[in-house]
């Protein structure tokens, strides 16, 4: 560029010295007013030399004028160059993407829970998860900690290939510094699949915490996606209601002087056992039986005997083993609220069913008016006697 404007600079100073020449030709013609013959044929010689320059004048000043749109030309071009140059590197990132042949999305999964991911080539992995009793999430891992603390920012954009340009930004999204640095929510982990599913990129845009002025930019690609999210969706349509998490403590509650199964209460039953159904780890069903302190003590304990012993039956009807089980009521005993309100004593009124993944270990315990099966160990809302 610097070497350009030196060569016009120069060309443009000899056009000027042309004009010059021509300018004092002209002046000498017309200020001598007495000339001899012999200086008389030589300015008429020099006139007509002057006339043809005079000829030349007009195209002489449309150069310049050409010359002078070039370098005006030139040097917007030259301006906006370093414009975008310097647009281009404020703007510049870091992208993670898989090349296209390598994408792969993965479908696997249980009755417990399924899982769709995609493997980033030098970030690490995008998830979509859907645990059994629960919604969807997505998450991303990185191999080590990249995007700065803050807000990303979450977009869609169509892939190179397609006629569409437009992107749009979803929206900013939570970043944590480390391997995990992004976690969503339902909400948006649906509408990131719904993107998907229609073959639209998503891109992640943070800075990075090392102090890079260029932006990471980590790619979701959409290649290969829809017949695994098919897969994922089959999935889905198996998982069981409740996971281990949501039915390893349960508390079934009575009506006052009410014992049988309410049709809530079946309900939950049939969730756990169709869990356990599944889930061959779970070894033991643990039953504690309580009322609150209304009517007579040995009264609430019977009371608490026949309400543990028809969620028992129950259990049985249902092929629950027998051996499984380990019931044991207490009557008023371990109230987990005051029994001085209605709302308190409706909380008392329960029958506790407590999971494990142990085998049951039993004693016979005769230090109670009832003999009953207890667990060495005792739960949290139940001591052992």
């Amino acid at each position: 560029m610097g070497l350009f404007l030196q060569a016009l600079t120069f060309n443009t100073f000899n056009t000027f010295n042309t004009f010059n020449t021509f300018n004092t030709f002209n002046r000498k013609i017309i200020t001598d007013k007495h000339p001899t013959e012999e200086s008389r044929f030589i300015l008429q010689k020099k006139y007509r030399k002057a006339q043809a320059l005079s000829a030349d004048k007009s195209y002489m000043k449309s150069k310049i004028c050409r010359i002078d749109t070039v370098y005006t030309a030139y040097y917007a071009v030259a301006v906006m160059a370093m414009v975008l140059l310097l647009a281009t590197a404020a703007n510049a990132s870091v992208q993670y993407m898989t090349r296209s042949e390598a994408v792969i999305w993965e479908t696997s999964g249980s009755k417990f829970g399924c899982m769709l991911s995609h493997d980033i080539e030098g970030f690490g992995k995008a998830v979509f998860e859907h645990q059994a009793g629960e919604q969807t999430r997505f998450y991303l891992n990185s191999q080590m900690a990249r995007m700065k603390s803050g807000k990303a920012a979450l977009i869609v954009r169509p892939p190179a290939w397609s006629s569409q340009s437009n992107s749009l930004t979803l929206g900013m999204v939570a970043v944590k510094q480390g391997t995990s640095p992004i976690s969503l929510g339902r909400k948006m982990s649906e509408r990131m699949l719904a993107e998907l599913q229609k073959g639209m990129f998503l891109d992640f845009k943070r800075e990075p915490w090392y102090g890079d002025q260029r932006v990471l930019r980590v790619t979701l690609s959409s290649i290969g996606f829809r017949q695994s999210h098919q897969g994922y969706l089959r999935c889905l349509a198996d998982l069981l209601p409740v996971n281990y998490q949501q039915i390893e403590r349960s508390s079934l509650y009575y009506d006052n002087d009410d014992d049988d199964l309410k049709q809530k209460v079946k309900q939950r039953l049939d969730q756990i056992i169709a869990y356990i159904e599944e889930d061959p780890e779970v070894k033991t069903f643990y039953l504690d039986g309580h009322t609150d302190s209304e009517g007579i003590r040995n009264e609430n304990l019977i009371k608490s005997q026949r309400r543990t012993e028809k969620v028992m039956n129950y259990l049985i009807e249902k092929g629950i083993a027998r051996e499984r089980i380990i019931a044991r009521w207490h009557g008023e005993r371990y109230q987990v609220s005051s029994n001085k309100t209605a709302k308190g004593r409706a909380k008392n009124r329960r029958v506790t069913l407590r999971l494990s993944k142990e085998e049951p270990q039993t004693l016979v315990d005769t230090s109670e008016a009832q003999a009953q099966q207890v667990e060495p160990a005792a739960t949290e809302q139940t001591p052992s006697q």
